[in-house]
């Protein structure tokens, strides 16, 4: 046997579509998270602006940049940034190298054993002052861990190493 089908349908036979269309009522909860989302935009757009990337840093972050500096300074043998990482009471003592010495010490000991490694650094700043204990090791000796305490000081708005 087969079931005949029409085509026809009744009225009764449709889903209710509701009473027509929707007001814009139905569509309030969405509307506002939108004003939101654009509110909360627009203030972290604002901050951005107003307030630049170097004062958005923690001090931490800055005493680690200034380690990381000394570090970068010494694989590369850039002494004037290494000379600009250290306060000027340290730069003007007697025991500080000179630029021919600084590359002289630093390049024997990159040749010899490799680039300076620091896997960690533990940060504690209190006030004006940073103390920074430094776990390094040079990359083809890693068996040689040695551990080097830093004392920051805070002179402006920068950090700089300042061994008193």
């Amino acid at each position: 046997m087969s079931a005949k089908r029409t085509d026809e349908t009744t009225p009764g036979d449709l889903p209710d579509s509701g009473s027509g269309t929707r007001s814009w009522r139905a569509a309030l909860p969405f509307i506002i998270a939108l004003g939101a989302a654009v509110v909360v935009l627009i203030v972290i757009g604002v901050s951005h602006l107003t307030r630049p990337a170097e004062e958005r840093v923690s001090d931490d972050a800055k005493v680690q940049y200034v380690v990381n500096d000394v570090y970068s300074a010494r694989n590369s043998l850039n002494y004037e940034l290494f000379r600009d990482s250290h306060c000027e009471k340290d730069v003007r003592a007697a025991g500080f190298p000179s630029a021919k010495q600084f590359a002289d010490d630093n390049r024997a000991d990159r040749d010899r054993d490799g680039k300076l490694v620091v896997p960690e650094m533990n940060v504690e700043v209190t006030g004006d002052r940073a103390a920074v204990t430094v776990h390094e090791h040079r990359e083809n000796t890693e068996d040689r861990k040695t551990t080097t305490d830093l004392t920051l000081t805070k002179q402006g708005d920068d950090w700089k190493v300042c061994t008193s």
